[in-house]
């Protein structure tokens, strides 16, 4: 009871500082974000990169709450809370101990990985949650008293993952390593329960299956793009090393390695004494981890791809560690999980404003800081919409970039939410391609905004009449100058032509 009432008491904690952190603003929505935001005001069966979840989520909630960066993050901040629900209830099964469950649930908020998709609204955070209801579920269908009719609910759940983020299937090969590999629940794979499961999934999926038959397969061919298909078999020692680092940054060096001491200690635990939930903590993360470990030596892979697999690593973990810490005298490894614990906080603490660096007095310039991502988004929304207004005055005008994420963060920003435009001009495929319609602007005024300080592009520069480039518009950060944006004056927009690069 008292480690309930801990949990309780740092879940209510946390969710209020959460839902204050992004109530201040101090951060701009994230490209990402912005671009699910345009997704959600032109719902669809799905869209050129992700399933259609995300932009039903924020569309939800921007109708209740209205077109405002709280309104947009607040799902994160809630899927959060039922994220660290199911982490607690889940290890509290398992070891039979409340202590193990507040640990589970403690340890992904003292991690950059977890703690940014419990702010940021991006297609992780809801995928997450229907990840660990699959765990849920699935240990609740075969763990004695086993219940075949959950498998259904199984299904449906992993039916809603996909339709978040497709690497939702790899909960598929986890689910059947874990009935090889235990020996009490091999006798599912003869059963049509995990089979009806499976239909359910794909009857779930379907839309996306539906929209890409009517889009030429682009979601097929732009996911063989990001994962590198057509390379080929090669050894890349680079993208490797980068993935490991990827994964000390965004998880913490000794909570990461603590992690992948937890994996090796269930599945040893789980193997050796046919242990079924230790079983199951290592056949949901160990395969994902080494999946994606063996495709970075491929090619590159980004260092939020893992974050399924440390969802029951956290489990693990946590009731290892928690016996270990409580019950063992070995001093070295409870420095180790003090050293885990305090860098998690600080880092966790840093991420949400790198300005604290500064009471250290570590000076980090504002080009190498990783959340300049985050800022001056605003700051060049406001400048647009004046721009735009003069614009407007001489007659109709369109707001265009040639990048998607200045797109979509333009359309948030400025005042009014306009339609805008991601012009290609030799640039990989993205939904704004699906979207376009130029054709309908012509004769029109234009505003063209570019990230950073750049001339104008040559194949702009003739679809229009005139052109006329503004004062670089800077962002300062701590003194220093973090971005620049070029915004041009537009006339007479005559037509242009388009460049795809192949690239998906």
């Amino acid at each position: 009871m008292q480690y309930r009432r801990y949990f309780i008491i740092f879940l209510t904690i946390i969710t209020i500082l959460r839902l204050f952190y992004i109530w201040l603003g101090p951060i701009d929505l994230s490209p990402d974000e912005a671009h699910y935001w345009e997704w959600s005001r032109r719902l669809d069966l799905s869209y050129y990169s992700k399933g259609p979840m995300i932009a039903y989520i924020i569309a939800l909630l921007t109708a209740i709450g209205g077109n405002n960066e709280f309104s947009v993050r607040i799902g994160a901040v809630l899927i959060s809370v039922f994220v660290s629900i199911l982490l607690y209830a889940i290890a509290k099964d398992i070891f039979k101990s409340e202590r193990a469950g507040f640990c589970a649930a403690l340890i992904p908020s003292l991690t950059p990985l977890y703690t940014a998709g419990a702010i940021l609204m991006t297609i992780d955070a809801p995928f997450i949650l229907f990840w660990g209801l699959g765990v849920y579920v699935f240990r609740k269908a075969v763990i004695q008293p086993p219940a075949p009719n959950l498998w259904h609910l199984l299904g449906i759940i992993i039916g809603l993952g996909l339709l978040t983020k497709y690497t939702m299937a790899l909960i598929y090969p986890c689910i059947a390593l874990f009935l090889l590999f235990s020996k009490s629940d091999r006798f599912w794979l003869m059963r049509k329960e995990p089979y009806i499961a499976i239909v359910l999934s794909i009857v779930i999926f379907s839309p996306v299956i539906i929209w890409n038959f009517q889009h030429d397969w682009v979601t097929i061919r732009h996911t063989a793009g990001q994962v590198h298909v057509s390379d080929g078999l090669k050894i890349s020692l680079k993208d490797f090393l980068e993935f490991i680092g990827s994964q000390f940054a965004v998880i913490t060096p000794f909570i990461f390695l603590g992690l992948l001491f937890g994996m090796w200690k269930a599945g040893v635990f789980g193997f050796k004494n046919n242990d079924r939930d230790c079983l199951l903590l290592f056949s949901m993360a160990a395969p994902v981890f080494t999946f994606f470990l063996l495709k970075s030596i491929q090619a590159k892979v980004q260092a939020n791809w893992a974050a399924p697999a440390y969802f029951t690593a956290f489990i693990a973990a946590g009731g290892i560690y928690e016996r270990l810490f409580f019950q063992q005298k070995k001093i070295w490894l409870k420095l180790f999980i003090v050293m885990a614990i305090t860098t998690g906080i600080i880092t966790t603490i840093i991420i949400h404003d790198t300005r604290l660096l500064n009471i250290g007095n570590i000076d980090l310039e504002a080009r190498h800081d990783p959340t300049n991502r985050l800022i001056g988004w605003q700051e060049l929304g406001k400048n647009v919409s004046e721009v735009f207004d003069e614009m407007k005055k001489s007659g109709d005008a369109f707001i265009f970039s040639d990048s998607y994420q200045v797109a979509s963060e333009l359309a948030f920003y400025v005042k009014g939410n306009p339609i805008t435009y991601n012009v290609n001009l030799g640039r990989r495929m993205n939904q704004y391609d699906l979207w376009q319609g130029f054709d309908s602007n012509i004769d029109k005024n234009a505003v063209y905004v570019k990230d950073g300080d750049a001339a104008l592009d040559q194949k702009v520069e003739m679809a229009f009449s005139d052109c006329k480039k503004e004062p670089t518009l800077k962002i300062y950060r701590n003194n220093n100058l973090a971005r620049e944006f070029s915004i041009f004056k537009c006339y007479g927009f005559k037509g242009i032509s388009e460049t795809a690069s192949g690239k998906w």
